[in-house]
């Protein structure tokens, strides 16, 4: 079974790809699950408002998705979102303070060891082809979006582990996440 995680912000297409790559799969008998995000099912404040509570939720949620499936029998596992989304959602809302600043720390060595359960991260990243739907959880904040996609990266390269920065066109992502899966 092959784990593949599809982080980014907001607004970058993510989902779209995501079920034009289990459909493509499926058309080539594959079986596949794929695992929404955590962010559409949290009963607490997001973004701008963001605060211990809505992260501690939205962490375990993540982890029991990541631990509930670890030993079906599928061909790919695919999420939408995980712990490095988590993570620069909580990071853009912290003060710096001590108690902040630990559960931070705390919250980056976690992602850390998830990300070692991933075969593939493929970074979704923003475009200004794609236009923001505000929605219960979108808001249309193309500086908070940049802000999210820089901590992204940055947290991304800190953890030593690969990830693969995808193109702007999802046809051009689905091309590229196919190759790398099958090594073409």
């Amino acid at each position: 079974m092959k784990k593949i995680l599809v982080p980014g912000v907001f607004g970058t297409g993510k989902t779209t790809l995501i079920n034009m790559v289990e459909k493509r799969l499926k058309t080539l008998n594959k079986n596949v699950k794929t695992i929404s995000e955590v962010a559409r099912e949290c009963p607490f404040k997001l973004n701008h408002e963001q605060n211990a509570f809505s992260t501690s939720w939205l962490i375990m949620r993540q982890m029991e998705n990541e631990l509930k499936y670890a030993n079906e029998n599928f061909d790919f596992i695919i999420y939408d979102r995980g712990l490095p989304d988590i993570i620069a959602h909580t990071r853009i809302v912290l003060k710096n303070d001590n108690n902040d600043l630990l559960f931070y720390k705390k919250l980056e060595d976690l992602g850390k060891v998830s990300l070692e359960n991933f075969d593939y991260i493929f970074l979704s990243k923003r475009s200004d082809k794609y236009v923001i739907q505000e929605d219960e959880i979108r808001v249309d904040d193309i500086g908070y979006q940049k802000s999210l996609e820089d901590i992204h990266v940055e947290y991304l390269k800190s953890t030593g582990k690969y990830f693969i920065p995808l193109d702007e066109d999802n046809e051009s992502r689905l091309t590229q996440i196919l190759e790398i899966i099958f090594e073409i």
